[in-house]
C-alpha cells in the first residue's frame, strides 16, 4: 500500500501577504508527518506530528497560534479517529500547548471518547503534557482591536448579529489526513475556534462527523464555519457517500456545495484508502500541503 497524507492550515481569507507563510507551515507539517510514514511508522503516528508541528505554528489558529475569546481567554479544541473506529476529542481546553496529544491519549485508553475545559487540562499536565501561556502578540492584537462592546459587555444577541456579517473574514483549524503501509488510515483536527466568540463556544473540530471523521475507506479533516459544517455533520457525509460507491473528489464536491446552499464557507482534506489526496475549498484561500 502506498502512504499519502494531506495537511491543511485553515480557510477564508488571510491578510494580504500570509499566503506563503501560511503554506509554508503546512509543508513544514507534512515534512513531519512524511517523515514517519517513510519510516514505516503508523498513521495514526503520522497525523499527530503534522498536528502538533502545526499547533506550534503562531501564525495558524491552534495550539500557541489560537485565537482569544471574547473574555481574553484561548480554549482549544482537537480530535483524532482511526479507521478502526477509535477517536479521542478534547472540548473548550485552556493553556495546552498541543491537545491533539491527549486527544490521541483518549483514543489510546479506548474509555471515554471525550473531555473537556480545566479537567482535560489538569489531566494533560499529570500525563507530562506541556502547558503555555496561548496569547502571541498577533492574536491579543486582534482581540484588542476586536474588542467592541458587545465583547465587553458579552451581549450574545449583539455578537451572534456581529458574527452572521463577518462571513469569508475568518480563518480557524488545522488538520491532518494520513494512509500508512498497511493501508490503514487516520484523521486529525485541532483549533482555537472562532476569535472574539462567546466564551465556551464549541465549534465542529471536536464533534466526531462534523469536523473529524475516519472510516476503512476514507479519512476526513474540515475547516471553515464550524456551525454550518456541524449541522450537516459534513466530514461523516463525505465518507459515507466514498462509501457508498462515489469517488473522494465527487464526495468532497457535493458536500461543498450542500455547504454553500447554507452558506457555509469550508474546506477539506480527504484520503481514501486507495488514490491520492483531495483537498477543496469554497473560499479564496486554503493553506496546504501533500505527499504521497
Amino acid at each position: 500500500m502506498r502512504p499519502a497524507l494531506a495537511v491543511h492550515g485553515g480557510c477564508g481569507a488571510p491578510p494580504n501577504g500570509e499566503e506563503a507563510e501560511r503554506t509554508a507551515a503546512c509543508e513544514r507539517a507534512a515534512d513531519d508527518a512524511w517523515a514517519v510514514l517513510s519510516a514505516g511508522g503508523s498513521a495514526l503516528d503520522a497525523v499527530e506530528a503534522a498536528v502538533r508541528r502545526l499547533e506550534d505554528e503562531p501564525i495558524l489558529n491552534a495550539g500557541i497560534g489560537s485565537y482569544l475569546q471574547a473574555d481574553g481567554i484561548a480554549r482549544m479544541d482537537a480530535s483524532v479517529m482511526t479507521s478502526d473506529r477509535r477517536a479521542g476529542t478534547v472540548v473548550q481546553v485552556p493553556g495546552l500547548r498541543n491537545p491533539v496529544r491527549l486527544a490521541r491519549y483518549l483514543l489510546e485508553q479506548e474509555a471515554h471518547v471525550m473531555l473537556s475545559g480545566p479537567e482535560a487540562l489538569q489531566l494533560a499536565l499529570s500525563l507530562g503534557h506541556e502547558g503555555a501561556v496561548v496569547a502571541t502578540p498577533a492574536k491579543i492584537a486582534y482581540w484588542q482591536q476586536h474588542l467592541n462592546d458587545a465583547c465587553v459587555r458579552l451581549d450574545y444577541a449583539r455578537m451572534a448579529q456581529e458574527w452572521k456579517a463577518a462571513r469569508g473574514a475568518r480563518l480557524g483549524t488545522v488538520g491532518c489526513v494520513a494512509r500508512d503501509g498497511q493501508g490503514r488510515l487516520a484523521a486529525a483536527t485541532s483549533t482555537g475556534g472562532t476569535g472574539q466568540c462567546y466564551p465556551g463556544r464549541v465549534g465542529d473540530t471536536p464533534i466526531l462527523g462534523a469536523g473529524t471523521y475516519c472510516t476503512a475507506q476514507a479519512a476526513v479533516s474540515m475547516t471553515g464555519v464550524g456551525e454550518r459544517i456541524m449541522v450537516l455533520l459534513s466530514a461523516k457525509s463525505l465518507a459515507d457517500r466514498v462509501a457508498g460507491g462515489r469517488t473522494p473528489e465527487e464526495s468532497a464536491a457535493l458536500v461543498l456545495d450542500d455547504l454553500e446552499a447554507i452558506g457555509g464557507d469550508a474546506g477539506l482534506i480527504a484520503l481514501a484508502v486507495e488514490g491520492s489526496p483531495v483537498r477543496r475549498t469554497n473560499t479564496p484561500f486554503m493553506a496546504s500541503a501533500e505527499r504521497g
